[in-house]
């Protein structure tokens, strides 16, 4: 008699630790508060780089209010949702794995939840990164253009590209497309040169750098 074949033990992702220590939120410099508690409420929990940037308070509360003014002020010329797409777009491209997982958990998490979420499929996901993503209309497609080749190696865009911009984009709108990808490139350097962890619940979404 056949003995029952046992299945395989899924494969279980561990978080690894920082090499340095966290900081614990209950040690937060106290004016780090009001820029915390919104970032937590959007993200659904505390992200482990801000539990690393709490070390340098001045610089946390300018860094958070910077993230807020480039990618979801009222003063906004672009899209939000665009911008969403732009930034997996950008961290991709630079490799940065923790971030990449953050934009694609947060595209992929419903609009209704009780956090930020855009109710983006997978495919849609993948098609971002792979750059087989069909923009709606030119002004999408010289965005994804610009960040791509911007992100690469900002020395390399060409004038053809800078007067599809300038065709298709106010000179406010070109300026903040510049500073999501200007933005998104300090982040990525910092959490990619510090090999910030990625949170146990989003592992499975660091594939997403390397498709």
């Amino acid at each position: 008699m056949n003995k029952p074949v046992t299945p395989p033990k899924p494969h279980v992702l561990v978080e690894a630790q920082p090499f340095i220590p966290y900081v614990r939120e209950e040690d937060f410099s106290p004016k780090l508060k009001p820029v915390v508690e919104p970032y937590k409420k959007r993200m659904g929990f505390l992200p482990n780089a801000l539990k690393l940037y709490a070390y340098r308070p001045e610089i946390a509360e300018t860094l958070w209010k910077l993230n807020s003014n480039v990618m979801r002020d009222p003063s906004s010329t672009l899209d939000q949702m665009l911008k969403r797409k732009l930034a997996v777009v950008a961290c991709a491209t630079n490799g940065c794995a923790y971030c990449t997982a953050h934009s694609c958990s947060m595209l992929k998490k419903p609009r209704d939840a009780d956090f930020e979420g855009w109710g983006v499929s997978e495919e849609e996901l993948q098609a971002l990164i792979t750059g087989d993503i069909e923009p709606k209309d030119e002004f999408e497609r010289v965005c994804f253009d610009y960040v791509r080749t911007a992100s690469t190696d900002p020395t390399t865009v060409p004038d053809e590209l800078l007067q599809r911009l300038k065709k298709h984009l106010t000179p406010a709108q070109i300026v903040e497309l510049s500073c999501v990808v200007g933005f998104w490139k300090f982040y990525n350097t910092v959490h990619d040169s510090l090999h910030i962890p990625v949170e146990s619940q989003l592992l499975q979404d660091t594939g997403y750098v390397n498709l």
